[in-house]
C-alpha cells in the first residue's frame, strides 16, 4: 500500500488523536510545505511557539531535497536555524521567546522544500529535541519528544498529503486494481 493510500485511509480510521499533527503537503509538482498543528485544546491560550524546538530530517528516494524557506521565528539572536540540503535534508530551529519573535499560529508554517522524488519514499523523522512550548497564566509548560524518539507528554503524528492531481487519480488506481483481480 502506498503512502498516498495510507494518508487517504487515515482520515477514516478510529484511533487516538495525536496532540500535534505535522503535515508534509505536496503543494504542486516538486513544491512541498511542512506545517504543525496543535489538535488538542489546552486549558490555556498558547502564547508562545507551538513547535518551538524543531529538529528533523527529510529523506526520500535519493533525490535532492532543498529547503527553500522557513518560518522566521526560528532565527533568533542566539543564531539562525540550521539547514542542510541534499539527499538527506535536515532542519534545526529554536524559537526562543527571550531572544526572538515566536509564532503562535495554529497551524504553524514551518518550512517549504523542493523534492522531485517518489511520495512513498518521502519521510520526515524527528531527531534531537522537539518541543512545543506554551505559556499559561501560571507559568510555562514544556511538552516534548526526546532525541531517542520516546514520547514525552505530547504525542506526535506525521501525515503526508499528495498533490491534488495525484488525489484526483486515486479512484482510477483503485479501479485498475479492482479490474486486475477479476
Amino acid at each position: 500500500m502506498t503512502r498516498t493510500a495510507i494518508a487517504l485511509l487515515a482520515a477514516g480510521t478510529a484511533s487516538a488523536q495525536p496532540d500535534m499533527l505535522i503535515t508534509v503537503n505536496n503543494v504542486s509538482g516538486d513544491s512541498w510545505t511542512v506545517s504543525a498543528e496543535l489538535l488538542t485544546t489546552p486549558t490555556f491560550l498558547p502564547l508562545i511557539q507551538l513547535w518551538a524546538d524543531a529538529s528533523f530530517s527529510l529523506t526520500g528516494d535519493g533525490s535532492f531535497i532543498t529547503i527553500t524557506d522557513y518560518n522566521a521565528s526560528y532565527d533568533t539572536t542566539l543564531g539562525n536555524a540550521l539547514v542542510t540540503n541534499g539527499p538527506v535534508a535536515s532542519f534545526i530551529g529554536n524559537s526562543n521567546s527571550f531572544f526572538g519573535v515566536p509564532d503562535s499560529s495554529n497551524p504553524l508554517f514551518v518550512l517549504d522544500f523542493t523534492y522531485a522524488g517518489r511520495l512513498d519514499a518521502l519521510e520526515l523523522a524527528l531527531v534531537g529535541q522537539n518541543s512545543a512550548v506554551f505559556k499559561s497564566f501560571s507559568g510555562d509548560v514544556l511538552l516534548y519528544q526526546d532525541a531517542s524518539g520516546n514520547a514525552g507528554q505530547l504525542t506526535w503524528d506525521v501525515r503526508y498529503i499528495p498533490a491534488p492531481a495525484t488525489l484526483a487519480l486515486a479512484p482510477l488506481g483503485l479501479a485498475a486494481v479492482r479490474r486486475r483481480r477479476r
